[in-house]
């Protein structure tokens, strides 16, 4: 089964689809989230915008070159500047750079 696309961002990142949305999510207390995901579903992530704890879920199969459980798992981001609060698609094509190349994920406790 895809990925659904209506209402949703496509971004191609090395020659691959990516759909990626920011929505409030109902049952997070109204907070707001970013998601990216794999058009065959193998990477999917979340990060949750604005301020607090900046982390990424990884909900995916794959998560920076890994094979993962497919369970939910939680990583710090690591922010080279301040956490952006407006979502652009400069910042998921970062985004999806430390998701798929980067190797020094710290998983939160």
């Amino acid at each position: 089964m895809s990925v659904a696309k209506k209402g949703r961002r496509i971004l191609i990142y090395e020659e691959k689809e990516y759909i990626w949305w920011v929505r409030e999510e109902d049952d997070d207390c109204g907070k707001i989230w970013l998601t990216v995901v794999s058009s065959d579903k193998s990477l999917v992530v979340s990060y949750r915008v604005g301020e607090g704890d900046f982390f990424i879920v990884s909900k995916g199969k794959i998560f920076q070159g890994k094979e993962t459980s497919g369970k939910w798992e939680y990583y710090w981001y690591p922010f080279s500047a301040s956490p952006p609060m407006v979502i652009t698609p400069k910042f998921v094509r970062e985004l999806l750079a430390w998701a798929i190349h980067g190797r020094d994920a710290e998983k939160c406790q």
